[in-house]
Protein backbone atom coordinates (compact mmCIF):
# COMPACT_ATOMS: atom_id res chain seq x y z
CA UNK A 1 0.00 0.00 0.00
CA UNK A 2 1.22 3.98 -0.67
CA UNK A 3 1.05 4.63 3.00
CA UNK A 4 3.91 2.34 3.73
CA UNK A 5 5.54 4.42 1.05
CA UNK A 6 5.18 7.75 3.11
CA UNK A 7 7.62 7.74 5.63
CA UNK A 8 9.92 9.76 6.65
CA UNK A 9 6.78 11.70 6.35
CA UNK A 10 4.27 11.82 9.24
CA UNK A 11 1.44 9.42 8.98
CA UNK A 12 -1.94 9.81 7.50
CA UNK A 13 -4.14 11.74 9.31
CA UNK A 14 -7.67 9.92 9.33
CA UNK A 15 -10.75 10.40 11.88
CA UNK A 16 -13.92 9.74 11.79
CA UNK A 17 -16.32 12.23 9.77
CA UNK A 18 -17.93 13.89 12.83
CA UNK A 19 -14.70 14.73 14.32
CA UNK A 20 -13.32 15.89 10.84
CA UNK A 21 -16.20 18.04 10.61
CA UNK A 22 -15.63 19.75 13.91
CA UNK A 23 -12.18 20.33 13.08
CA UNK A 24 -11.79 25.09 13.33
CA UNK A 25 -10.76 24.86 9.96
CA UNK A 26 -12.46 25.91 6.30
CA UNK A 27 -13.50 23.51 4.27
CA UNK A 28 -14.47 23.33 0.50
CA UNK A 29 -18.06 22.22 1.70
CA UNK A 30 -17.92 25.27 3.86
CA UNK A 31 -17.46 27.77 1.16
CA UNK A 32 -20.80 26.17 -0.60
CA UNK A 33 -22.63 26.90 2.36
CA UNK A 34 -21.21 30.60 2.36
CA UNK A 35 -22.05 31.17 -1.33
CA UNK A 36 -25.29 29.77 -0.71
CA UNK A 37 -26.03 32.23 1.88
CA UNK A 38 -24.36 34.84 0.15
CA UNK A 39 -26.14 34.74 -3.34
CA UNK A 40 -29.41 32.06 -2.59
CA UNK A 41 -29.26 28.59 -3.29
CA UNK A 42 -30.33 29.01 -6.80
CA UNK A 43 -27.30 29.69 -7.14
CA UNK A 44 -25.91 26.12 -6.13
CA UNK A 45 -27.64 23.68 -8.35
CA UNK A 46 -26.84 20.84 -5.82
CA UNK A 47 -28.11 22.14 -2.87
CA UNK A 48 -31.12 23.13 -4.34
CA UNK A 49 -32.65 20.45 -6.93
CA UNK A 50 -30.49 17.35 -5.25
CA UNK A 51 -33.26 15.51 -2.90
CA UNK A 52 -32.06 14.40 0.27
CA UNK A 53 -32.05 10.76 -0.25
CA UNK A 54 -29.78 11.38 -3.86
CA UNK A 55 -27.28 13.05 -1.61
CA UNK A 56 -27.45 10.08 1.39
CA UNK A 57 -26.92 7.71 -1.53
CA UNK A 58 -24.06 9.50 -2.93
CA UNK A 59 -22.18 9.23 0.60
CA UNK A 60 -23.45 4.93 1.17
CA UNK A 61 -21.26 4.75 -1.94
CA UNK A 62 -18.35 6.28 -0.65
CA UNK A 63 -18.62 4.92 2.17
CA UNK A 64 -19.13 0.89 0.80
CA UNK A 65 -16.42 1.85 -1.67
CA UNK A 66 -13.93 3.90 0.59
CA UNK A 67 -14.52 3.00 4.08
CA UNK A 68 -16.23 -0.67 4.04
CA UNK A 69 -15.20 -1.54 7.50
CA UNK A 70 -17.36 1.31 8.78
CA UNK A 71 -20.52 0.56 7.06
CA UNK A 72 -22.39 -1.43 9.60
CA UNK A 73 -21.92 0.78 12.70
CA UNK A 74 -22.62 4.39 10.94
CA UNK A 75 -25.06 4.02 7.84
CA UNK A 76 -27.76 4.14 9.56
CA UNK A 77 -26.86 7.84 10.37
CA UNK A 78 -26.69 8.95 6.38
CA UNK A 79 -30.16 6.96 5.95
CA UNK A 80 -32.58 7.33 9.23
CA UNK A 81 -35.60 7.54 7.37
CA UNK A 82 -34.44 4.10 5.84
CA UNK A 83 -34.14 2.45 8.78
CA UNK A 84 -37.43 0.08 8.74
CA UNK A 85 -37.35 -3.95 9.57
CA UNK A 86 -38.33 -5.07 7.05
CA UNK A 87 -35.52 -3.24 4.95
CA UNK A 88 -31.68 -5.39 5.24
CA UNK A 89 -29.68 -4.51 8.03
CA UNK A 90 -27.39 -2.18 6.54
CA UNK A 91 -30.32 0.19 5.97
CA UNK A 92 -30.63 0.18 2.53
CA UNK A 93 -33.76 -1.14 0.57
CA UNK A 94 -33.16 -3.98 -1.80
CA UNK A 95 -33.51 -2.44 -5.02
CA UNK A 96 -30.75 0.37 -3.67
CA UNK A 97 -28.85 -2.02 -2.55
CA UNK A 98 -28.59 -4.15 -5.58
CA UNK A 99 -27.82 -0.49 -7.21
CA UNK A 100 -24.98 0.32 -5.03
CA UNK A 101 -23.17 -2.88 -5.77
CA UNK A 102 -23.68 -2.86 -9.51
CA UNK A 103 -22.12 0.87 -9.11
CA UNK A 104 -19.19 -0.59 -6.59
CA UNK A 105 -18.86 -4.12 -9.02
CA UNK A 106 -18.67 -1.30 -12.18
CA UNK A 107 -15.92 0.56 -10.64
CA UNK A 108 -13.76 -2.37 -9.74
CA UNK A 109 -13.54 -3.73 -12.87
CA UNK A 110 -12.31 -1.00 -14.47
CA UNK A 111 -8.64 -1.22 -14.60
CA UNK A 112 -7.47 2.51 -13.78
CA UNK A 113 -9.71 2.29 -11.09
CA UNK A 114 -8.67 -1.13 -9.71
CA UNK A 115 -5.50 -0.02 -9.46
CA UNK A 116 -5.85 3.34 -7.79
CA UNK A 117 -8.43 1.79 -5.32
CA UNK A 118 -5.49 -0.72 -4.20
CA UNK A 119 -2.44 1.88 -4.12
CA UNK A 120 -4.46 4.88 -2.98
CA UNK A 121 -4.75 5.99 0.23
CA UNK A 122 -8.64 6.28 1.01
CA UNK A 123 -10.33 9.31 2.61
CA UNK A 124 -7.43 11.01 3.34
CA UNK A 125 -7.48 14.35 5.29
CA UNK A 126 -5.40 17.19 4.70
CA UNK A 127 -4.39 20.18 6.87
CA UNK A 128 -3.48 23.55 4.60
CA UNK A 129 -2.96 27.14 5.57
CA UNK A 130 -3.96 29.12 2.46
CA UNK A 131 -0.76 31.48 1.38
CA UNK A 132 -2.87 34.57 0.52
CA UNK A 133 -5.15 34.70 2.93
CA UNK A 134 -3.60 32.99 5.95
CA UNK A 135 -6.59 30.99 6.42
CA UNK A 136 -6.57 27.07 8.29
CA UNK A 137 -8.31 24.94 5.95
CA UNK A 138 -9.07 21.32 5.99
CA UNK A 139 -10.12 18.55 3.07
CA UNK A 140 -10.89 14.86 2.78
CA UNK A 141 -9.66 13.34 -0.18
CA UNK A 142 -11.57 10.12 -1.69
CA UNK A 143 -8.37 8.95 -2.93
CA UNK A 144 -4.92 10.16 -3.09
CA UNK A 145 -2.05 8.71 -5.04
CA UNK A 146 1.65 9.89 -4.20
CA UNK A 147 4.51 7.90 -6.71
CA UNK A 148 7.38 6.00 -4.39
CA UNK A 149 9.62 9.10 -4.91
CA UNK A 150 7.26 12.02 -4.47
CA UNK A 151 7.69 13.33 -7.59
CA UNK A 152 4.10 12.62 -8.58
CA UNK A 153 0.71 13.11 -6.82
CA UNK A 154 -3.04 12.37 -8.29
CA UNK A 155 -5.95 13.13 -6.76
CA UNK A 156 -9.41 10.98 -7.74
CA UNK A 157 -12.59 12.20 -6.57
CA UNK A 158 -15.59 9.98 -7.13
CA UNK A 159 -18.80 11.36 -8.16
CA UNK A 160 -22.19 9.24 -8.82
CA UNK A 161 -24.03 11.14 -11.92
CA UNK A 162 -27.09 11.57 -13.89
CA UNK A 163 -25.24 12.19 -16.73
CA UNK A 164 -25.60 9.81 -19.64
CA UNK A 165 -22.72 11.34 -21.97
CA UNK A 166 -19.38 12.44 -21.42
CA UNK A 167 -19.97 15.83 -22.25
CA UNK A 168 -23.06 16.45 -20.05
CA UNK A 169 -20.26 15.16 -16.87
CA UNK A 170 -18.40 17.30 -17.98
CA UNK A 171 -20.61 20.46 -18.53
CA UNK A 172 -22.11 18.67 -14.36
CA UNK A 173 -18.08 19.84 -13.00
CA UNK A 174 -18.86 23.64 -14.34
CA UNK A 175 -22.13 23.28 -13.10
CA UNK A 176 -21.74 22.21 -9.91
CA UNK A 177 -18.30 24.06 -9.00
CA UNK A 178 -16.17 20.87 -9.02
CA UNK A 179 -13.25 23.33 -10.80
CA UNK A 180 -13.23 25.15 -7.14
CA UNK A 181 -13.38 21.73 -5.48
CA UNK A 182 -10.22 20.73 -7.64
CA UNK A 183 -8.02 23.75 -7.06
CA UNK A 184 -9.38 23.57 -3.30
CA UNK A 185 -7.86 20.06 -2.60
CA UNK A 186 -4.74 20.38 -5.71
CA UNK A 187 -3.71 23.13 -3.18
CA UNK A 188 -4.64 21.53 -0.04
CA UNK A 189 -1.63 18.91 -1.01
CA UNK A 190 0.49 22.15 -2.33
CA UNK A 191 0.58 23.63 1.24
CA UNK A 192 -0.16 21.04 3.42
CA UNK A 193 1.03 21.68 6.95
CA UNK A 194 3.02 19.22 7.29
CA UNK A 195 5.05 19.79 4.00
CA UNK A 196 4.30 16.39 2.77
CA UNK A 197 4.62 17.18 -0.60
CA UNK A 198 6.96 19.83 -0.47
CA UNK A 199 9.41 17.83 -3.38
CA UNK A 200 6.26 16.66 -5.48
CA UNK A 201 6.23 18.21 -9.03
CA UNK A 202 3.53 17.35 -11.17
CA UNK A 203 -0.06 17.50 -9.12
CA UNK A 204 -3.41 15.23 -11.29
CA UNK A 205 -7.31 15.56 -10.33
CA UNK A 206 -9.28 12.72 -11.63
CA UNK A 207 -12.70 13.15 -11.46
CA UNK A 208 -14.23 9.70 -12.15
CA UNK A 209 -18.01 9.39 -12.42
CA UNK A 210 -20.31 6.85 -12.49
CA UNK A 211 -24.05 6.60 -13.97
CA UNK A 212 -26.41 5.64 -11.42
CA UNK A 213 -28.64 3.85 -13.97
CA UNK A 214 -28.21 1.50 -16.40
CA UNK A 215 -26.04 1.05 -18.22
CA UNK A 216 -23.86 2.57 -15.62
CA UNK A 217 -20.97 4.37 -17.84
CA UNK A 218 -18.41 5.34 -16.08
CA UNK A 219 -16.70 9.13 -17.17
CA UNK A 220 -13.27 10.31 -16.36
CA UNK A 221 -12.26 14.30 -16.64
CA UNK A 222 -8.89 15.17 -15.96
CA UNK A 223 -9.56 18.53 -14.53
CA UNK A 224 -5.35 19.31 -14.55
CA UNK A 225 -5.63 18.93 -17.99
CA UNK A 226 -8.34 21.70 -19.18
CA UNK A 227 -6.83 24.59 -19.57
CA UNK A 228 -8.10 27.20 -17.13
CA UNK A 229 -10.18 24.95 -15.33
CA UNK A 230 -8.02 24.60 -11.95
CA UNK A 231 -6.56 28.31 -12.49
CA UNK A 232 -10.58 29.81 -12.29
CA UNK A 233 -11.49 27.00 -9.49
CA UNK A 234 -8.73 28.84 -7.76
CA UNK A 235 -9.71 32.27 -8.13
CA UNK A 236 -13.09 30.88 -6.92
CA UNK A 237 -11.98 29.35 -4.19
CA UNK A 238 -9.92 32.43 -3.21
CA UNK A 239 -12.70 35.01 -3.53
CA UNK A 240 -14.91 33.07 -1.17
CA UNK A 241 -12.33 32.29 1.71
CA UNK A 242 -11.33 36.28 1.58
CA UNK A 243 -14.71 36.97 2.09
CA UNK A 244 -15.00 34.24 4.91
CA UNK A 245 -12.50 35.97 6.64
CA UNK A 246 -14.06 39.24 6.01
CA UNK A 247 -17.18 37.74 7.75
CA UNK A 248 -14.61 36.57 10.62
CA UNK A 249 -13.50 39.72 10.95
CA UNK A 250 -16.57 41.82 11.35
CA UNK A 251 -18.28 39.64 13.85
CA UNK A 252 -15.04 40.10 16.42
CA UNK A 253 -15.33 43.42 15.89
CA UNK A 254 -18.61 43.80 16.26
CA UNK A 255 -18.58 41.67 19.33
CA UNK A 256 -19.21 42.91 23.19
CA UNK A 257 -15.83 44.26 24.81
CA UNK A 258 -16.97 42.08 28.04
CA UNK A 259 -17.49 38.76 25.40
CA UNK A 260 -13.61 39.41 23.98
CA UNK A 261 -12.12 39.75 27.22
CA UNK A 262 -14.20 36.73 29.26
Amino acid sequence: MISQLLTPFSQPLIMPGDDYRALPRVSNSDLTRLKEEHLGYWSVPSARFIPEKTKAFGRAFHQHLLEPETVGTVLSQFLPDMMDPALRPDGLAPAQTKQLHTLMQTIRQDGFCRRYLRLSERERIVLSTEPTTGIACKARLDMVYTSPKRRNAMVIDLKTTSARTQAQFLESCYTYDYDRQAAFYVDSLRHADGREWSTTKQFRFVFIGIMKQSPYRLFAVDATSIPGFIDYGRKKYRFWLRKWRDEQTAETLAAPAWSMSA
